[in-house]
């Protein structure tokens, strides 16, 4: 597919996805009989490979509706999410001539940007007075099941996304896409 075919569709695809990110995470919470609360981040394993194909003012305007709309949407309080998905869009196209050179770096990132979006989430809703978290429930019930699940999901889509985002073509045959 051509960029701009992905500049009309990724932001679709990633809204898309963040509403599933709801209903999979209910799903495998309701699984667990609501003891485990693990949150899935579809959108922003997905995000991870989207930086190949946009520029980054592009990358910033979409991530920062997202973040409004998870913002709206899970938490209640404009701003949160709003601030941290354009900063995980800005790390992950700062570091993709590193990422997209293997399979392993783009797990590793995947890990990475969850890690850091589930752990800065909570920490300042705490900060600002929103929530009140106890760290060893979070780590237990929510973190821990989190890495798990996104960990499993980023292995799955790691092959359909390479082929999506022809990220083998673009590494072998012209890397400098890599550098815009």
């Amino acid at each position: 597919m051509q960029r701009y075919t992905f500049e009309f569709l990724d932001p679709i695809l990633l809204f898309l996805l963040l509403l599933a990110d709801s209903h999979l995470s209910q799903f495998l919470s309701a699984l667990t009989g609501n003891l485990l609360m693990p949150v899935t981040h579809l959108s922003l394993i997905v995000l991870m490979y989207s930086v190949t194909k946009h520029r980054l003012p592009f990358l910033m305007s979409v991530t920062v509706a997202l973040g409004l709309i998870y913002d709206s949407y899970f938490i209640g309080v404009l701003g949160l999410a709003s601030a941290l998905f354009p900063l995980a869009a800005l790390f992950l196209y700062e570091i993709r001539e590193i990422v997209y050179h293997s399979r392993w770096t783009r797990v590793v990132s995947g890990i990475i940007v969850v890690f850091v979006f589930e752990t800065l989430l909570p920490t300042l809703e705490v900060l600002f007075g929103l929530a009140h978290v106890s760290l060893a429930h979070f780590v237990t019930y929510q973190l821990a099941p989190t890495l798990l699940v996104n960990i499993l999901l980023t292995f799955l889509l790691l092959w359909p996304l390479e082929k999506l985002y022809n990220l083998r073509r673009i590494k072998e045959e012209s890397p400098e896409l890599l550098e815009n």
